[in-house]
């Protein structure tokens, strides 16, 4: 369940087969319609395509503009965030040396069963090289929550942004759903955080988002590709997400990044992110929060058996 009241719902891509217009008018959820799209880079200001879609136009928050005439402003924010970046990179890089390891431990016990059959042999031990890689999982999304909490709280007090975030408390205060883009979600979800968008937002304001969009309104953001262009992939956590949508991790373009034929792969990265709700979300697909749980048009749960599986309702692992 969302962690308060408001109606809030999950989408996977929107390009291909866009189903935004239909998941608001089944939630009841009207405008104004304020987005955030700072995961579009430059493009933010591009909405031309969701305007058609929904019928009217969209406010964009512009993040990203702001947050390049903050940092053209004041050198000193623009050095912050930086080194925030540098140390972001220190610290996914120590978590992938000790990733590697877990990961061809747990891949090792895992070839040696069958996960859709209970295995008194096999079964402890891999047992035990999840659990390892959870607490990896745990320990380097906490230390990450330490950096943002040092960085961004900082960064709050800065004159340079106080005008930007104002406005866009305003512009939330007005909003009457809002709606959260793709793009690069490193970049969505810092400058989210940066101008205070999960802060202001009111408690009962409908939120629904898309792609990378959807994974930052999670409690963790998962990176994951199964065959990236440099190789092979190993998913990893970059840090903590906004928490609007806890026990839920979300795979956008699951068919596309992950091999869901693949019974193992798909039982470990169940079995890893357990108790979290493990959700495919290809082009169409949605998820949404309810009284009784998590429900979801084509939107498919991994389980801890390898399969893949479209029963949602109050799903558990």
């Amino acid at each position: 369940m969302a962690a308060d009241s408001r109606p809030l719902a999950l989408l996977g891509p929107q390009h291909e087969r866009p189903t935004l217009r239909d998941v608001l008018d089944g939630m009841g959820a009207g405008g104004p319609y304020v987005l955030v799209s700072a995961g579009w880079q430059e493009r933010e200001s591009e909405t031309g395509r969701l305007d058609a879609h929904l019928g009217e136009a969209v406010r964009t928050l512009d993040l990203w503009p702001r947050c390049e005439a903050a940092f053209e402003a004041d050198a000193d924010l623009r050095h912050m965030m930086f080194d925030r970046h540098d140390r972001m990179n220190e610290l996914s890089a120590l978590y992938r040396v000790r990733l590697a390891a877990e990961l061809a431990a747990a891949r090792d016990l895992m070839g040696r069963t069958r996960p859709d059959r209970a295995d008194p042999l096999v079964g402890p031990s891999l047992d035990l090289a999840c659990g390892a890689l959870r607490d990896l999982d745990d320990l380097h999304c906490s230390r990450v929550g330490e950096l943002n909490e040092e960085v961004f709280g900082q960064a709050i007090e800065r004159e340079s942004l106080r005008a930007g975030r104002a406005e866009i408390a305003e512009a939330l205060a007005g909003a009457g759903t809002l709606l959260v883009a793709g793009g690069h979600v490193g970049i969505l979800y810092n400058r989210m955080r940066l101008f205070g968008v999960r802060e202001m937002l009111p408690a009962a304001t409908p939120v629904v988002g898309w792609s990378a969009g959807a994974m930052v309104l999670t409690d963790r953001i998962l990176l994951f590709h199964d065959s990236p262009p440099q190789g092979p992939g190993d998913a990893e956590f970059l840090g903590p997400g906004f928490g609007l949508a806890p026990g839920v991790v979300v795979l956008p373009h699951a068919s596309r990044r992950l091999d869901l034929e693949h019974r193992g792969r798909v039982a470990l990265l169940a079995r890893r992110l357990a108790p979290e709700l493990v959700v495919a979300l290809d082009d169409g697909d949605r998820l949404e929060a309810g009284a009784e749980g998590w429900s979801g048009v084509g939107a498919r749960r991994l389980t801890h058996a390898g399969a893949v599986d479209e029963e949602l309702m109050g799903a558990g692992a």
